[in-house]
């Protein structure tokens, strides 16, 4: 019995303690619960936050696909933007080149054609000064001679020939080019046309009276106004230099007076001269021979006087 009380003593003391304990151990376990859900709330939030922060992620992350699908497609366009660009740019290097090339052609031909247009410039200068200078060489057609002259005067047979004491002349003409430019940029070949010319010449006459008389010399003036025409050639070997070399017909009235008897007779003749004259711009000197006949009746007969000689001439051209 004693044992029994004992063994239920120590039985409700056993059940007491493990009552007592198991209530610690629940409250324990309660705490610990309470510990446990505390932790598995803050799990829970911190899921929660983390699920948010995960899908905030997810949706960044899809933007950041659709934005770098975006990027390669826009990347995948630049890439064939730049490849045709690459092609464009090379082909626009060769046209650059091309470019260059035609430009640099172009230069050569623009400085080859300033180069011409100087060349042409300063020929067209020469030309335009050699032209104003051919101009003022040729331009002094007309002339005004003043001439001296040594003739003689040839009667016929039965006279003796005369020679003249004096003999001037005075003539006016002009002459005609026949052609613009020089021949060789020198001859120029023309027609004289001397408007009037006036010649005057004094011969003296040995004359020996009858009935013994002594000698009695009496004095012939011949005289003649012309027209001249005929060719001649001008040269210009120099500058203002020129040369004229003609020949002129010469159709004439030709006057003689004799003072042994106061003797006057005129009549036509025809004559000829031939010269060369050489002139500086304005002045010119020349050397001209002349001959011709004129029939006279004297008398009651008709003498063919003939008259030749030389004259030396001052020239004005202008």
């Amino acid at each position: 019995m004693k044992r029994i009380v004992l063994l239920f003593l120590i039985g409700v003391s056993v059940t007491t303690l493990s009552a007592q304990t198991l209530k610690k151990q629940n409250q324990m376990l309660k705490d610990s619960i309470g510990v446990m859900q505390k932790v598995i709330d803050e799990k829970t939030t911190a899921n929660d936050a983390l699920s948010q922060e995960n899908a905030s992620l997810k949706n960044r992350h899809a933007l950041l696909q659709a934005s770098k699908d975006s990027l390669d497609g826009a990347q995948k366009s630049l890439l064939g933007k730049y490849k045709e660009l690459s092609v464009e740019n090379d082909q626009l290097k060769d046209s650059l080149f091309v470019y260059r090339n035609e430009n640099k052609s172009l230069r050569n031909q623009v400085d080859s054609l300033n180069t011409s247009l100087a060349n042409l410039t300063e020929e067209m200068n020469a030309k335009l000064d050699y032209l104003a200078k051919q101009e003022k060489i040729w331009s002094r057609s007309k002339y005004f001679n003043i001439g001296y002259g040594m003739l003689s005067l040839n009667r016929g047979k039965e006279y003796e020939t005369l020679h003249s004491n004096f003999a001037v002349s005075i003539a006016r003409g002009k002459t005609y080019y026949l052609h613009k430019q020089p021949i060789l940029g020198m001859i120029k070949f023309g027609l004289d046309w001397t408007f009037f010319d006036i010649a005057v010449a004094q011969y003296e006459e040995e004359t020996r009276e009858s009935f013994g008389q002594d000698n009695d010399d009496s004095d012939i003036y011949k005289g003649e106004i012309a027209m001249q025409f005929g060719p001649s050639i001008t040269v210009n070997p120099v500058d203002f230099l020129k040369v004229n070399l003609y020949f002129r017909y010469d159709p004439t009235y030709s006057m003689m007076f004799n003072t042994d008897g106061n003797e006057f007779k005129g009549n036509y003749g025809s004559y000829f001269n031939t010269g060369l004259a050489a002139s500086y711009k304005v002045i010119s000197l020349g050397f001209e021979y002349r001959w011709g006949s004129t029939s006279y009746k004297i008398d009651g007969e008709n003498q063919t006087w003939k008259t030749s000689g030389t004259y030396l001439y001052l020239s004005f051209r202008f």
